[in-house]
């Protein structure tokens, strides 16, 4: 497919910016990048049609100036994409003529041809300028300044190579140098860098058609970004040189790449640096430090060896390899976000307490059963376990200080969150994770799990704040909220669409109530009777449809009223019930639960409580 790719220069980009006209002379299309220096470049055919491509175009096809209207025209080069799948003659050995100064990036991406020669006045080679090309022969006029063609010898043939003049960087290679010709074309499949080279440049072997296996030597220091980038047949990667600089992206999308052999010492990988390749199996080196973002992505690994010295996995570094199985974080201090997103067969990991900070989503949609967190884990940024509908139990360390958002939303199965004994930020209160203050009292609701069995959520007087997401999908059908409440965090309640009735105490409307249209339309909210005016005019509590008042006063609450709405009814003999059976404690409760006044909540006090609704 042809593309639009950016110029290969700021200046050639300037020139662009001006382009007005387009006209075709001779079998070839041409736009005006400057009209009053008379400026032009060769385009592609048909920019409405990507499969009508150039066919047969031949040295004489090309020339440095060209008439339109009269006008005389200089060329200045190959524009964008411009003899993308072009088919050159297959005896024919083309030459761009003297004046041309630039080939832009894609001009002959897929082109397939005997020979390309460029002229000694092209300086400008863009990135990927002959990246994806078919030719069997690249040259470069001996005159060129910027330029040359060097013969690197691989499968007893010297294949075309183009390099800058000193000779150390290697930019373009001939992508079908053919061996023989029996019973077919047989190509160049394994390619070898010459020792001169010190670097390869980004894009250089971009999208190469036929090499399977590409030998780098110790003298390469630096490996340019997208370097291999979508060569689909190659197998293998060695590198010996442990200094490399590796760019982004160099071998992503290698489909076919199932070996990997990285050297000792080397201390990171760059961002997608493996990423879309068919890696079945990892083992990185002893001193390696970081993997870069997505840099094994979408492969197909089921096992990874990851050495001791590895401090930090960055983001969406391992997602998507759906038959991972299990991992040792052994020695890892930090894992960013997403990354191990999608292993859908990771059912085990394992720390040694280096761990210090899990990213959000981290091991979103994986097969985990319990979560597995380490002591000496510091911060949990939130969904680390999103939609992990097998886990069945998790228990935050006591050395975790900082929980950003709600870490189990979606894990369908998870009845509870524990929290280890000693840890001073947090608790479980109700099967629910709440921050606490100094003194233990909970102070912001992290996150309700979604199988919990009590659907009456009651958050105790005293929080302020609920995090985001913290009730996300959560089958609650009622929820009491306490005078103390200020802020809600949007999305608090998104999915939460099973909720009939809110009650809300506190007589300044919280921040940001917001709720699912569902829960607007049929839910009931009660709020304190001297406020209800506020809450009708709030941008998010004023949707819903059905508003109690409730007179709250300054009082107590009348004997058997536990949740404070102002009358004695079933819903607070469930919340006496839930508070014998301990589902929740008595600081839950807007009233008192001794209601016979014998010092103990028991069946008597549940029969006193009966005893009230049925004389009403």
């Amino acid at each position: 497919m042809k593309k639009l790719f950016t110029l290969c220069s700021v200046a050639v980009l300037a020139l662009a910016v001006n382009a007005q006209t387009f006209f075709t002379s001779g079998k070839l299309r041409y736009e005006v990048v400057d009209e009053a220096n008379r400026w032009v470049r060769i385009v592609d055919k048909n920019p409405d049609n990507p499969d009508d491509v150039y066919q047969n175009i031949a040295t004489a096809d090309f020339s440095a100036t060209v008439t339109s209207g009269g006008v005389e025209y200089t060329v200045l080069g190959v524009g964008p994409g411009a003899f993308a799948k072009a088919v050159f003659p297959e005896n024919a050995v083309v030459r761009l003529p003297e004046g041309f100064i630039y080939i832009d990036n894609g001009a002959f991406d897929g082109a397939t041809g005997i020979s390309l020669r460029l002229p000694s006045t092209l300086t400008m080679l863009a990135p990927i300028a002959l990246g994806g090309n078919k030719f069997r022969f690249l040259a470069v006029d001996d005159n060129n300044p910027e330029f040359k063609r060097i013969a690197a010898p691989s499968q007893g043939r010297d294949v075309s190579t183009i390099v800058n003049k000193a000779g150390n960087k290697l930019i373009a290679v001939a992508g079908a140098m053919v061996i023989n010709f029996d019973n077919g074309a047989t190509y160049v499949t394994q390619y070898v860098v010459p020792e001169a080279i010190t670097e390869i440049n980004e894009y250089a072997f971009y999208k190469h058609p036929n090499f399977t296996s590409v030998t780098i030597p110790a003298t390469v220091t630096k490996i340019g970004d997208a370097a291999f980038y979508d060569c689909e047949k190659l197998t293998t990667v060695s590198l010996p040189n442990p200094a490399v600089e590796l760019g982004n992206s160099v071998w992503s999308s290698c489909v076919s790449l199932t070996s990997v052999n990285l050297p000792q010492g080397m201390e990171k990988l760059a961002r997608h640096t493996f990423y879309m390749c068919g890696l079945e199996s990892l083992t990185l080196p002893e001193g390696m430090k970081s993997v870069g973002f997505m840099a094994f992505g979408s492969n197909n690994l089921k096992t990874i060896n990851l050495p001791g010295t590895l401090e930090l996995i960055d983001s969406c570094c391992f997602q998507n390899n759906a038959e991972l199985t299990s991992v040792n974080l052994n020695n890892v201090k930090e894992i960013n976000h997403f990354a191990f997103m999608g292993c859908t067969s990771l059912k085990s990991y394992t720390c040694n307490g280096k761990l210090e900070r899990i990213g959000t989503s981290v091991f979103c949609r994986t097969a985990l059963t319990s979560g597995q967190l380490p002591e000496g884990l510091l911060q949990l940024d939130g969904n680390t376990f999103f939609r992990t509908t097998s886990l069945t139990s998790v228990t935050i360390p006591g050395t975790v200080e900082t929980i950003v958002y709600n870490p189990v939303v979606g894990c369908t199965a998870l009845p509870r969150i524990q929290v280890a004994e000693g840890n001073t930020h947090f608790a479980e209160v109700d099967s629910c994770l709440y921050e606490i203050d100094g003194a233990g009292n909970p102070v912001r609701l992290v996150a309700v799990p979604q199988a919990r069995a009590n659907k009456v959520l009651a958050v105790p007087e005293g929080v302020t704040a609920m995090a985001l997401q913290a009730v996300r999908e959560v089958p609650v059908e009622q929820v009491c909220l306490p005078a103390t409440m200020q802020t809600i965090t949007e999305n608090t309640f998104s999915g939460a669409t099973a909720i009939t009735l809110v009650t809300c105490l506190a007589v300044e409307p919280p921040i940001n109530g917001i709720f699912d249209d569902e829960v607007y339309a049929a839910a009931t909210l009660r709020v304190p009777l001297k406020a209800l005016d506020k809450y009708q005019a709030d941008e998010y509590w004023g949707k819903f449809q059905h508003i109690e008042g409730i007179d709250t006063g300054d009082e107590p609450a009348m004997p058997g009223d536990l949740n404070g709405d102002g009358t004695v009814d079933v819903e607070d003999v469930n919340l006496i019930i839930n508070l014998i059976l301990e589902n929740i404690t008595a600081n839950q409760l807007a009233g008192n639960a001794d209601i016979n006044g014998d010092g103990v909540t028991d069946i008597g006090d549940i029969n006193e409580i009966i005893n009230q609704i049925l004389t009403q």
